[in-house]
């Protein structure tokens, strides 16, 4: 059953530390409090599925909370891009009331979002390119303060450097020259105009009513980058690369294989910038592994 912040739900076990439960239980009853949610919070839905946040849901409030006090000021400037951005054609997570604290830990109640994580098959791929072009036609000039940088997932202004000194090593030898490859040719893509790139328009964070894109989540990673990239993640994540190629001009389609080719390591770069455990980072490398000879 998919994960979503609307509709039928179940909670999934990451292994991802999370604050004490006392913790937890004060920030979840005053978040909801706050929000004016009548929910009692033995009653919320607990969603595991995030590194950085656990997610509540009450009946009509969602509650993110940080899973550490390291993560309180990216939490805090999500959710101020969140609330700064013009209303689109579906529904953002938007806040329902001041952030709360508790030893570090921020609890931010926003707006739950109707529909599931569970789109078409196969998903409209006019719709695909209607959410892709809502997202990029965002004001970049009233958002640039709440932004990540670009390619934080993989390493930000050192994703080159992360990738090729970190990521390749791990690889078995004879992938490490495509790897190879692959970086050089992202680093080779010709600068185009900065779009608002969401950074994980995967399934997951986008949500579905009626056929429609009714909500996107997880503006986590949101940055001003080539819009290729949205365009790579949304074309691999709902397998729409030939649908979407007849309706997105050719140069961003191109540029999006090149983004797309890079996936993989990125996945291992995010476990070993993470100083995630080394089973994780080994789990990391092994989908990489299969990313990587599957073309």
């Amino acid at each position: 059953m998919p994960h979503t912040y609307g509709g039928p739900m179940t909670s999934l076990e990451t292994r991802f530390v999370r604050p004490p439960q006392a913790v937890l239980a004060t920030l979840v009853s005053r978040a909801l409090t706050e929000a004016g949610e009548a929910t009692d919070p033995v009653d919320c839905t607990w969603v595991e599925h995030g590194s950085n946040t656990v997610v509540v849901l009450g009946e009509r409030t969602a509650v993110r909370i940080t899973r550490q006090p390291s993560g309180a000021a990216d939490l805090l400037r999500t959710q101020a891009l969140v609330d700064a951005l013009a209303d689109l054609p579906f529904d953002l997570p938007r806040s329902t009331g001041d952030p709360i604290e508790a030893e570090g830990h921020i609890a931010i109640p926003t707006q739950r979002l109707r529909g599931v994580s569970d789109p078409p098959d196969p998903p409209d791929a006019v719709v695909l390119r209607d959410l892709l072009e809502a997202v990029h036609s965002a004001d970049l000039a009233r958002l640039r303060p709440h932004l990540a940088p670009p390619r934080s997932f993989f390493g930000g202004e050192h994703w080159q450097q992360v990738l090729t000194d970190r990521v390749v090593p791990l690889l078995p030898m004879d992938l490490r020259d495509d790897a190879l490859a692959r970086i050089q040719g992202l680093a080779a893509l010709p600068p185009v105009p900065e779009a608002l790139n969401h950074g994980d328009l995967g399934t997951s964070n986008v949500l579905w009513f009626g056929g429609r894109v009714s909500g996107v989540l997880d503006w986590d990673l949101a940055a001003a980058d080539d819009p290729a990239e949205d365009v790579a993640t949304v074309a691999t994540s709902f397998r729409a690369w030939d649908q979407l190629a007849g309706l997105i001009d050719a140069a961003t389609v191109h540029r999006a294989g090149v983004f797309a080719r890079i996936f993989p390591l990125a996945v291992v770069a995010f476990a070993v910038l993470g100083d995630r455990p080394p089973a994780e980072v080994t789990r990391a490398v092994a989908r990489a592994e299969r990313g990587l000879r599957a073309g």
